[in-house]
């Protein structure tokens, strides 16, 4: 056994945290951690017992510039490289010094022999010297945090405690900024300075300020609430910036004083001095212009979304009403023509006679009908969607005048705009003969003209105003002043910094270059085809009869009655906890309250800070508000609260404090029956929204059709910890947010293989996730109607070949190869987030997105012929589903208050209770780790046979015993 306990861990607090990772490949083992000669002679100077102790520390010094403080989180692949370096027989145990001044002693020899030394005076000048010089490079303080703890390894000092080196970098981050904020100030005239000034003053007839209005998320669409935005966008361009050079503050550098301007309130930004005050303000417009746009858009596209679906739902009623009258109609008319037909045609044809038969009223109604049913079935969608132009035409007019660019030359939804702003000017009267039309949906080109072949203008605009949704989904419509909607590749590496980094991208990728691609996919395909042929005679979860694939048994996994019992025994023994004490047990060890830094300028704690940060944490876990939390806790105001919520929890430090959770769960020992964290999972759960917000959307299946929902998207892991949490819209795919999680994931955690259920692929993803290098299984709803594909029309694929009949694009791969990975690699970067890429290349149709397609179709191909062949990878993709779908019932046990619906409709403030509920969550699982080990090793102890794989499917989340609700920390001081 590893010894666990450390008795000066409290005393060394200058090396306090675990710098090392989690697990190591090879070649890092081979290249960090192989131990020179003259390495081995300095370990050999030591009591036997001591020397992998030793080995650790150099190698740690060395390496991360501080030493191991707790020998239980280290690797045991590790472990075991040194231990036969120092010919040891294989162990894990870790014998260190009790005594301090041993420790003590130890620790100054490694410092001599490795020429380090500690972090003082004279160090901390040295760095503030070289800080200086770097701060000129426009880098944000992470950036400078990173840089700084490198220059000190390198210049072999040890590193100070995280908090001391934070605080000095930001401190003189501030201070070397003065200047440029002075530079910025000069060049500000009177009347700018005046107008920067009146946005944080609050307007006679408001109760806002102007710059908090333009913190606000949107509500959800409509006509008013667009010309509002647009409003504001307007107003913001009227404060002219164009006159600025800012050539002094760099992209990042004005994207994080916006994010810091943003945090304040208008009285903090009063109190700055002139210069600091006014550059925050301007970095904070620059960028809220950028998204100004954005959200204007997407309220564009909820509102004709909204437009699509409520006239889609009229027409259909409409439709279905007049289509069960056409037919009682239809019987009429027939029977008035049977009785014309019958009639003696050398007698005079007398209507009376027919009216004697059929009453006159009931046949004039069912012509009538039959005009109305031929209406609605040759243009009834068309006039629903007319009915709402009047509505459109309250906002569209100021919507079609924003910067609109296309790629394509000669744009016939540009020219559309064109002669829609002449149109509104005055400058023509009606729309020409050439009016373009051609990109409006072909349902309603048919109902584009009336009688004299002239435009019906009403529903062409309308028509214009989808075709300008649509384009801008899929890129070919942009804004170049837009923060997201952007050209495509404004998104990704630039070509110069593609070309710089082209060939660090394919090696850092593992990818084959553009001439050896086809034969790597071809070679891989053979070699897929070949397993998944030798093992399809052996597993009886599928058979092929008449070209038709056949499934002999439903793919769910069902849980024995043995786990079950085990499961109740477990979740009965767990003992009550309230939930404030359960997150105080678990920072403690974790020590994720250290993570709640503050912002930048705010240096000083507010009283009972830490009681404070519980209380507001459980305020948004549990959706209960300040208010609420404030009655329901003694001695905690709302005021302390709001400050709490304002300047420490932001949705960096809830990742941080998720992280530390995370990562220390990671470490435990029982978390390793579950799994090493390189399988994940990802999911959304809906939960209902009363607040009006743009993030919102109806959501039938669960929430009827008057009900609105958000979706909380979490990936999760196989040890059941959440490592991303992100809300998203319940009307978009959720597909388009796998990749987010997987490559914005800051924990110890690194997923190789990850599932989602149906909604969660496409087939584009399955292409970006083999370039990634992540294996994607998910569980695909109606495989037996899976597409499969092939790489060339005359390759053998026996027992599979009547069942894979279509071919992919080859060429068209080989042509977008370098393009394609360009897009891998700055996903890989993060030049800008993941789902906005994936959501650009589903709506488009060039020839890189067929080319993704056709990358996608040949690996979900060989992942379904693996499927349907190969029963261990059924069994993992169902185990790590059912783990994260049974986790959905923590959040909801949680989430209590409220009905369990959220109150507000801004987005920051949702996403920072979805990250605080993943952050309770995952302190829960860390709780009930060791506890549900402890159960189990006394099951055992009883006589109780409880097989390793059976621990695996036992649940780490049960909950009831958790209290979250009642009166918070009573009796603790």
């Amino acid at each position: 056994m590893m010894a666990h306990k450390d008795p000066y861990l409290p005393r060394r607090k200058r090396f306090k945290g675990d710098p090392l990772p989690d697990d190591f490949s090879e070649e890092e083992l081979a290249r960090d951690w192989t131990l020179t000669p003259l390495d081995q002679q300095h370990v050999e100077r030591y009591r036997k017992k001591y020397r992998l102790w030793i080995a650790l520390q150099l190698g740690a010094l060395r390496l991360y510039g501080r030493f191991i403080a707790n020998p239980a989180t280290l690797s045991p692949r590790l472990i075991s490289y040194l231990n036969a370096q120092l010919n040891f027989e294989p162990s894990l145990t870790i014998e260190f010094p009790t005594r301090e001044a041993t420790f003590l002693q130890q620790q100054k020899e490694i410092f001599a022999y490795l020429h380090f030394r500690k972090y003082g005076e004279f160090e901390k000048k040295q760095l503030l010297v070289w800080l200086a010089t770097q701060v000129t490079e426009g880098l944000v303080p992470t950036e400078l945090i990173a840089r700084a703890e490198q220059y000190l390894i390198e210049e072999k000092i040890a590193l100070p405690g995280e908090v001391i080196l934070r605080r000095q970098v930001i401190s003189l981050y501030t201070q070397q900024h003065s200047h440029k904020f002075t530079t910025l100030f000069h060049q500000l005239s009177q009347p700018l300075q005046e107008a920067l000034d009146a946005l944080l003053e609050i307007p006679s007839d408001a109760f806002h300020s102007f710059f908090a209005t333009l913190k606000e998320y949107p509500p959800y669409a409509n006509a008013t609430i667009i010309n509002d935005y647009l409003m504001r966008y307007h107003r913001l361009n009227m404060i002219n910036l164009s006159e600025l050079d800012f050539t002094c503050l760099s992209i990042k550098m004005i994207e994080y004083f916006y994010r810091l301007t943003r945090r304040y309130h208008a009285d903090d930004i009063k109190r700055f001095a002139k210069p600091k005050r006014y550059t925050l303000l301007v970095c904070f417009l620059i960028e809220t212009r950028k998204i100004l746009l954005d959200y204007i858009i997407a309220l564009h596209d909820q509102l004709m979304t909204d437009v699509l679906r409520r006239s889609r739902n009229g027409y259909e009623k409409e439709f279905q009403e007049y289509r069960k009258r056409f037919k009682q109609a239809n019987d009429t008319l027939l029977k008035a023509v049977d009785f014309i037909l019958d009639h003696d045609k050398n007698a005079l044809f007398n209507l009376a006679d027919l009216f004697q038969t059929i009453n006159e009223n009931k046949l004039k109604q069912s012509i009538e009908d039959c005009y109305v049913y031929k209406r609605l079935e040759e243009r009834g969608m068309p006039d629903k969607v007319m009915a709402r132009y009047t509505y459109l035409r309250s906002y569209f007019s100021a919507f079609i005048q924003l910067p609109w660019v296309s790629d394509q030359s000669n744009s016939l939804l540009i020219k559309a705009i064109q002669l829609l702003r002449q149109l509104d000017s005055g400058a023509i009267k009606k729309l020409p003969k050439d009016t373009p039309y051609h990109f409006i949906a072909g349902k309603f080109q048919t109902a584009l003209f009336d009688e004299n072949k002239s435009f019906n203008r009403a529903l062409w605009e309308m028509g214009v105003a989808i075709a300008l949704r649509d384009a801008l989904r899929s890129g070919d419509l942009y804004l170049t002043e837009s923060k997201q909607h952007v050209s495509f590749w404004g998104l990704l590496y630039g070509e110069v910094a593609w070309n710089n980094n082209k060939a660090h991208a394919y090696r850092e990728l593992n990818l084959p270059t553009p001439k050896e691609a086809l034969s790597a996919l071809k070679n891989k395909f053979s070699a897929s085809l070949r397993t998944a042929t030798q093992q399809f005679e052996w597993d009886d979860f599928a058979r092929i009869e008449n070209s038709t694939l056949r499934l002999r048994k439903d793919d769910k996994l069902d849980i024995p009655n043995g786990i079950k019992t085990i499961q109740k025994v477990i979740d009965s023994s767990l003992p009550k906890i309230r939930i404030e004490q359960l997150l105080m047990e678990v920072d403690k060890i974790t020590g994720f309250s250290q993570c709640f830094t503050p912002l930048a300028d705010h240096k000083t704690r507010p009283p009972a800070f830490y009681k404070s940060l519980m209380a507001s944490l459980i305020a948004m876990a549990t959706n209960l508000g300040v208010v609420t939390m404030a009655n329901s806790t003694a001695g905690i105001s709302v005021s302390q609260l709001r400050h709490i919520m304002d300047y420490y929890i932001r949705e960096e430090t809830i990742k941080a404090a998720n992280a530390r959770i995370v990562n220390k769960h990671h470490q435990l020992p029982f978390s390793q029956y579950y799994g090493k964290g390189d399988i994940s999972s990802s999911d959304a759960q809906r939960f209902g929204i009363t607040a009006s917000s743009l993030l919102s959307a109806f959501y039938p299946r669960y929430f009827g059709y008057y009900e609105k929902a958000v979706g909380i998207y979490t990936h999760v892991s196989d040890q059941y910890s959440v490592f991303s949490t992100r809300v998203i819209s319940c009307n978009v795919r959720e597909a388009i947010y796998v990749l987010d999680g997987l490559l914005e994931n800051n924990t110890l955690l690194r997923p190789v293989e990850h599932t989602t259920d149906t909604a969660g692929y496409t087939e584009h993803i399955f292409a970006l996730c083999h370039l990634l290098g992540f294996y994607f299984m998910p569980r695909i709803r109606d495989l037996k109607d899976q597409q499969l594909y092939k790489l060339d029309r005359q390759e053998p694929l026996g027992p599979f070949n009547d069942l894979i009949r279509h071919t992919v694009d080859l060429a068209l791969i080989e042509e977008q190869w370098d393009a394609m990975v360009r897009v891998a690699a700055s996903l890989k970067q993060r030049t800008t987030p993941a789902h906005v890429v994936v959501s650009r290349l589903a709506k488009s149709t060039d020839r890189l997105s067929k080319a993704f397609t056709a990358l996608g179709r040949i690996i979900k191909t060989e992942y379904i012929l693996r499927y349907l062949t190969d029963q261990e990878l059924r069994r993992r993709v169902q185990i790590q589903l059912n783990r994260g779908e049974y986790r959905h019932k923590l959040p909801r046990w949680i989430f209590f208050a409220n009905q369990g619906e959220f109150q507000i409709g801004d987005y920051e403030e949702i996403m920072h209770k979805a990250s605080c509920l993943s952050l309770v969550s995952n302190a829960i699982l860390y709780w009930n780790t060791p506890k549900i080990g402890e159960i189990i090793h006394t099951l055992r102890q009883k006589g109780e046979k409880i097989e390793d794989a059976t621990i695996a499917r036992i649940s780490l989340l049960p909950y009831k015993h958790v209290i979250p609700n009642g009166a918070y920390f009573v009796g603790m001081e």
